[in-house]
């Protein structure tokens, strides 16, 4: 068997894991298979996705064959399977591989139906295609929304904001002129989520919310549902009133704040969160008095985290770009970091975000280059891994930062996870943090029981997260600088 391949899935007689691990192989298997050009093996290649395909070997590690999928269509989703043999399988054989990764798509992907199914070896070509109708052109009643921006619109609007790239992009109109653009950001199909995304004309000042209706909005958002997008969000800077006016007028309700995590000028302030699900109820949204605060509050002559931090008990958080100078072995961690993955019923990050079946990978690729990017790997004396704790996005000028802490699931239950976490909050507030924000699934919960001891719940995003065949909720939850809290309550800000 190869060294970097992973089993992640399993039947009585046959593993399903990394398919770089043979990529060569499977290359000359299409190739033998199909009687076709190394070309025409690439572009096979090529139109399966990396994070939806896998190597097929038996228990004994002899390669037999791949799997993977190609036609992806997250937004009803839909998908085709391709799966070559180097030999006949016997059906049994065929169907218990073919059911296990069905099942991944669905309990993973969310992916509910094939629509074409090809199965090949040397001398054999089946082809089973099932007629679907995909939910395409939704059709929008509303005609103050205008499908699609044109070119100059964009371009007018992007002098004043920066505008991501937009799914299911609408011009909005009011009176015969552009008064805004609306769309989605984030789309996670899968998870069938997304961020709801409002810009709108600055030369109409206040005026604005009188030009548009909620009633606007309510049109897309149910336009968004229909379109098999099941819970939509939309943050909003606590001093933007034209914005939270206009969203009080619409179904969207107010579920929460993340303290700290957006810029007003010279200032920080609170991002304000909405949310809407199919059949929500309007409710009376009581959103709480804010106070922002100046950057220069936070200056601190440390720069930058530390490299290497000492805990109690002998533990350590080390920056993997400090593992060749500390003779630390990267292999061994990185093997038992896999390890730890596979356990997803016990580690931190849940299955849902395992879009692909896992991939050791070199230094360019894979879970080897994510672990190097990690901000701290988690040690014991002996350097052994227990886990890790990383930045995964920064706000507000890197004056809010979005964490994750994942602790080995043979190593829960000794208060390891709230020393790290804890000491990570110091760290971060050194260098002039605001706020430290995590995101925590309703299934997860360890994490939950954690965060609840040392942050503050803000919000909850409902069916948020796809997994197990069900939509879950996702919790945020927040540490504020003491600073900060010691300058509100003796009112100096």
């Amino acid at each position: 068997m190869d060294n970097n391949f992973i089993a992640k899935l399993q039947t009585e007689q046959y593993l399903i894991g990394s398919f770089d691990a043979y990529l060569n192989t499977t290359k000359s298997l299409i190739k033998v298979n199909s009687n076709i050009s190394d070309e025409e093996v690439n572009i096979i290649i090529e139109n399966m996705p990396t994070i939806y395909r896998a190597a097929i070997t038996d228990k004994n590690g002899q390669y037999i064959g791949y799997i993977g999928l190609f036609n992806v269509d997250g937004k009803n989703s839909i998908t085709s399977i391709r799966f070559e043999t180097s030999k006949n399988l016997k059906q049994k054989d065929k169907n218990e591989i073919l059911n296990e990764f069905k099942k991944y798509l669905l309990k993973s992907l969310n992916i509910t139906d094939i629509e074409e199914f090809i199965y090949k070896t040397n001398n054999l070509t089946e082809i089973e295609k099932k007629e679907i109708i995909p939910r395409y052109n939704v059709i929008i009643p509303n005609k103050l929304l205008i499908p699609g921006i044109s070119k100059e619109t964009l371009e007018k609007f992007s002098k004043n904001y920066s505008i991501p790239k937009l799914h299911m992009p609408f011009t909005i109109k009011s009176s015969n002129k552009i008064i805004g653009i609306i769309g989605l950001s984030n789309l996670i199909w899968p998870n069938k989520r997304a961020n709801l995304n409002i810009f709108l004309d600055k030369s109409l000042g206040g005026d604005i919310s009188n030009e548009l209706s909620g009633y606007i909005i309510d049109d897309y958002i149910n336009y968004v549902h229909e379109s098999n997008v099941h819970n939509i969000t939309i943050s909003v800077n606590s001093s933007n009133q034209n914005m939270i006016d206009i969203l009080n007028n619409t179904n969207m309700n107010y579920y929460g704040q993340i303290p700290f995590s957006a810029i007003n000028g010279e200032s920080i302030e609170s991002n304000l969160m909405f949310q809407h699900i199919p059949n929500m109820k309007k409710e009376n949204n009581i959103i709480p008095d804010d106070k922002s605060i100046p950057f220069s509050l936070l200056d601190t002559e440390k720069k930058e985290l530390s490299k290497q931090i000492e805990l109690n008990n002998g533990f350590k958080l080390v920056s993997p770009k400090l593992f060749e100078d500390l003779n630390i072995d990267l292999n061994q961690i990185l093997e038992d970091h896999i390890k730890a993955l596979q356990n997803r019923q016990g580690f931190t990050i849940p299955l849902g975000n395992d879009k692909y079946i896992l991939q050791k990978g070199n230094k360019n690729y894979g879970i080897y280059k994510t672990l190097m990017n990690y901000n701290y790997i988690i040690l014991n004396e002996s350097n052994k891994y227990y886990g890790y704790i990383s930045i995964l996005r920064n706000n507000a000028n890197k004056k809010n930062a979005e964490i994750e802490i994942a602790i080995n699931p043979r190593f829960t239950h000794q208060g390891l996870g709230r020393m790290v976490i804890n000491r990570v909050y110091e760290e971060l507030f050194s260098i002039g943090y605001a706020s430290v924000t995590s995101a925590v699934f309703e299934f997860n919960n360890p994490s939950l029981k954690l965060h609840e001891k040392v942050a503050e719940l803000n919000g909850i995003r409902l069916d948020a997260y796809y997994i197990n065949g069900k939509l879950w909720n996702m919790n945020f939850y927040s540490k504020t600088n003491d600073l900060i809290k010691d300058k509100l309550n003796s009112k100096q800000i």
